[in-house]
């Protein structure tokens, strides 16, 4: 599952997580911006009732939008509004990676879908491997989420490879006490992924470096080459903590570009 694999096209990458609050679209938008920067552009689809990877990418993003109490009332509604979903995949993979962004409470939606369609069919048909990374904090209950969420979409994509991505924004799980319940959870749960899946890690930004950029929809590689009058006037903070706050988005991005490096091949050199 480490060894690396040559995009971008016919490569579906999904990030996923039933729980929110993990990362989840942070790493989304960091992998979109990686492919970006190497000259591959993403077809980008997010499953959410909120648009931050829309809003910050733009027009180009396809939403697809969750309305439970509706579903509710009309079952078919779930097909229905997944459809386009199916429609993208097979317009673009064989010029672009497709990058879809499964948001919290509708994993289990997008996998019985999935299933209905019978998606791994198609993209066995595509040619289309399908890759799936799964955030997670060092928190028992995210940790218990995670591997839920990797069984019931191995279940459904048989064929994925899987990647636990530990995001460290509130701390590291091999620094948790043996005794705690976030270790007890990983031990329990994640260990039997670990064995068959990838790992990739998210550093923590330091505090609030990024929610001012994140508040105007920023994308990180646009950060990275903003002057410093143009951060100062984002985000209202004197020069010096201006270039400390473009500084910390800047090695957070070095550091996850590295290990998606490292774990995926790209077919053109990075500029």
């Amino acid at each position: 599952m480490t060894a690396q694999l040559a995009l971008p096209q016919h490569h579906l990458i999904l990030a996923a997580s039933e729980k929110g609050g993990v990362g989840k679209s942070l790493l989304s938008l960091g992998v979109c911006d990686w492919l970006s920067l190497a000259g591959n552009p993403p077809s980008v689809i997010q499953i959410d009732r909120q648009r931050r990877l829309a809003d910050a990418l733009g027009g180009d993003v396809l939403t697809i939008a969750s309305d439970p109490a509706a579903a509710r009332v009309n079952p078919e509604i779930e097909v229905q509004r997944f459809s386009p979903l199916l429609e993208r995949i097979e317009q673009t993979h064989s010029t672009s990676p497709v990058l879809i962004d499964v948001g919290a409470g509708e994993c289990d939606r997008f996998a019985t879908w999935a299933s209905l369609v019978d998606l791994e069919e198609d993209l066995l048909d595509w040619d289309i491997q399908c890759h799936i990374l799964i955030p997670f904090l060092a928190e028992a209950e995210s940790i218990r989420q995670a591997a839920w969420t990797a069984e019931r979409l191995q279940k459904t994509l048989p064929s994925a490879s899987f990647y636990l991505v530990e995001n460290r924004r509130d701390g590291m799980l091999s620094q948790k006490n043996s005794q705690s319940s976030a270790a007890e959870a990983a031990k329990k749960y994640l260990n039997p992924w670990f064995k068959k899946s990838g790992r990739i890690t998210l550093p923590a930004i330091p505090a609030g470096s990024w929610r001012s950029f994140e508040s105007a929809n920023c994308r990180f590689i646009d950060v990275v080459d903003m002057t410093t009058a143009e951060t100062m006037a984002l985000t209202g903070l004197p020069r010096a903590e201006s270039k400390i706050a473009r500084g910390d988005i800047s090695q957070w991005l070095v550091s996850v570009f590295d290990q998606l490096d490292k774990t995926f091949t790209i077919n053109e050199a990075r500029t």
